[in-house]
């Protein structure tokens, strides 16, 4: 008896140890898992958006997403561009460009453009970022215009670029630009797109209603260029369909008019490509490298409308002697900011591919 008591009570103690060892050991191990940086998460870099892209003129369709009123500017910018996708029922979107109001980082816009159209199989869009005054509601952050590919033949004649027309009213804007699309043989029922840079938008809705009136079947869009504007300029550019077919050439410049007639059955789209510097190098090169971008989709030198968003007088300036672009084609618009916290001025171009010219 003593001895099976003495086995017993051994064996308890050999339990007993055995249980301490392998609690020690688990909280060591506790311990050193806590001690442990946790490893790096390495995300994908969002795809990069390309600079130029080519699409076929009779099927172009164009879209600005709802003005919102709700949700920060991250959510604002992935509504507008899931609004934009349903809307425009899974057709390519080629062209973007987004107005961003307030103090948010506006290169949200690319990140967010990338991410969505990469997670929706999409293809990437060329992009414009521009930062304005003002979207005419205060809690409205940005408002989104798309110029989409579609299989269908929307503009059988082709198309004609308006470019900006100002004056020291909307009303005086919009009816200089209604006398260059009557010269362009383009009725307002034809304008299919709109856009007004307005020194001061007091009230969004009514200023809309306006361009809607004016031109009934456009997608329109008002913003306000600067927080404090310095004068009461107002600048309107549109796009419309030709009534008729006609066997003139690809390209006609109606330089009086500031139009450009296109019957070429392609355009060539450009993303906003930004200036660092006001002085004429700094244009140059910046014109070099938009250049070298629209050589790959042969069109270099065929300017259909371009447009410089600049920071100052000074910029602008620079950007339109640097350029042999016909005056009738160029649009210079000062704005609050660009997706570049050093850059002073950025260019964006409608172009036709050479071969459609020759």
């Amino acid at each position: 008896m003593q001895r099976s008591a003495y086995r017993t009570v051994f064996i308890l103690t050999v339990i007993v140890v055995l249980s301490l060892i392998c609690s020690t050991l688990l909280q060591a191990q506790k311990r050193k898992r806590k001690d442990e940086e946790p490893k790096t998460q390495v995300l994908p870099l969002p795809r990069e958006l390309p600079m130029v892209l080519k699409a076929d003129t009779r099927g172009l369709d164009f879209h600005v997403s709802p003005l919102l009123k709700t949700g920060g500017l991250s959510a604002q910018i992935h509504r507008s561009l899931t609004d934009l996708l349903r809307d425009t029922h899974g057709e390519t979107i080629v062209k973007l460009r987004a107005f961003v109001s307030g103090a948010g980082d506006a290169r949200r816009v690319g990140s967010e453009v990338s991410d969505l159209f990469t997670s929706r199989k999409q293809p990437l869009p060329v992009l414009t970022i521009l930062q304005v005054g003002g979207l005419g509601e205060d809690l409205a952050q940005v408002i989104i215009e798309a110029i989409v590919s579609t299989p269908r033949t929307l503009n059988p004649n082709g198309l004609v670029f308006l470019s900006g027309q100002t004056g020291n009213s909307l009303s005086e804007a919009l009816d200089r630009l209604g006398k260059s699309a009557k010269t362009a043989s383009v009725a307002p029922e034809q304008i299919v797109s709109c856009t007004c840079f307005l020194s001061r938008l007091e009230n969004g809705l009514r200023e809309r209603e306006t361009l809607q009136n004016t031109f009934p079947k456009a997608a329109v869009n008002v913003v306000q260029a600067l927080r404090d504007p310095p004068n009461n300029i107002n600048m309107c550019e549109a796009v419309g369909q030709l009534g008729s077919a006609s066997t003139e050439a690809p390209l006609l410049l109606l330089k009086d008019a500031r139009a450009s007639v296109v019957r070429s059955p392609q355009l060539v789209f450009t993303g906003l490509q930004l200036t660092f510097g006001s002085y004429l190098d700094d244009a140059r090169e910046a014109f070099n490298r938009l250049r070298r971008a629209a050589s790959v989709a042969e069109a270099a030198d065929s300017t259909v409308q371009l447009n410089a968003f600049s920071l100052d007088m000074t910029s602008g300036s620079a950007l339109r002697k640097s350029t042999s672009a016909p005056p009738s084609t160029f649009t210079t618009q000062i704005v609050e900011g660009l997706p570049a916290m050093d850059a002073s001025a950025g260019i964006e171009a409608v172009l036709v591919p050479d071969k459609n010219v020759k």
